[in-house]
């Protein structure tokens, strides 16, 4: 997959292809079951019109440069980019979004389009793309590119969306979640960094995370998940909790005794636990925490228990 980078969309492109090309594009936040879809319809009608593939995306959340805040994402855009490679498209296009590009009307962003010879898109019949979202189905479809159709995924009777998703993380539906992410469960990744060590004291030391990106996390709670580090996975417990008002995240690995200050690892969320508890003293919490390596074990060891290998 060849990746290119735009600064605007003033760049023609038709000088590095040498076919037709058919396209989807989209921020593609968590590469969901919807996504998927695209992504799957998008190689067929590929082959059955003999079109080169290309992903056009972005490199921030377009929301958070028209609202100027910093939303929240399902996934890191490198980790992205990644999972997307994994689909072997002939072209990644990441456009860096922008005010400007923000104000494109649809017309525009299709001449775009057909300029750099896409003849091509795959969409969800509620598309809404250009300024304020002006641009729909039927702009498309009035336009010369040929307009191929992909349903929305629908999973316990809801459609499959980055929103619907982060719905689920906060209200602690792991289970829905990763149902909604079909191909991995959720993961996020950090830095390790020193903590205030509390959990040491009662012999659960824990890694402390700096997140790599602004992610979505799931509500406060203890969490049964997988944390990977040096491309190993372990079984492991983490405490989404908030201190000093702020969201911290702390992964305990089971049968684990390495050092772990400054490493970048993954944890994966695989089950909701348990609530947060107050404890009035350190021997409450270490009789709580004894409980809830029980309970992990105990999923571990269940051969029903679903997304256990990544």
């Amino acid at each position: 997959m060849k990746i290119l980078k735009l600064k605007n969309l003033n760049i023609q492109n038709q000088k590095l292809i040498s076919k037709p090309i058919i396209a989807c594009w989209g921020f593609f936040d968590g590469i969901h079951q919807g996504h998927q879809a695209l992504f799957k319809q998008l190689l067929v009608n590929s082959t059955i019109n003999n079109y080169q593939t290309c992903i056009i995306s972005f490199d921030r959340k377009p929301q958070s440069v028209i609202s100027n805040k910093n939303n929240e994402v399902l996934l890191s855009n490198e980790d992205k980019i990644k999972t997307i490679a994994k689909y072997n498209f002939d072209y990644y296009w990441e456009i860096k979004f922008s005010k400007e590009i923000a104000t494109l009307s649809p017309e525009q962003f299709i001449s775009w389009l057909l300029a750099n010879n896409i003849k091509a898109v795959v969409v969800n019949p509620n598309i809404r793309f250009g300024y304020q979202g002006q641009g729909n189905i039927k702009t498309l479809q009035q336009s010369l590119l040929q307009v191929y159709l992909c349903n929305n995924i629908i999973v316990n009777n809801s459609k499959v969306s980055s929103t619907y998703i982060k719905q689920l993380l906060q209200n602690k539906d792991i289970s829905s979640a990763n149902l909604c992410l079909q191909q991995e469960p959720y993961t996020i990744s950090g830095k390790v960094v020193h903590g205030i060590k509390e959990a040491r004291t009662i012999n659960f030391p824990t890694a402390n995370l700096l997140l790599l990106t602004n992610y979505a996390l799931p509500g406060l709670a203890t969490y049964i998940t997988l944390t990977e580090v040096d491309n190993k996975w372990y079984q492991s417990m983490t405490v989404i909790m908030l201190r000093n008002n702020k969201p911290l995240v702390e992964t305990y690995l089971l049968n684990f005794n390495q050092d772990l200050y400054g490493k970048i690892i993954k944890v994966r969320f695989l089950d909701f636990l348990r609530d947060n508890l107050k404890f009035t003293n350190l021997d409450d919490l270490k009789k709580q925490v004894d409980k809830d390596l029980i309970e992990t074990i105990k999923y571990f060891a269940n051969s029903s228990s679903k997304l256990l290998k990544p």
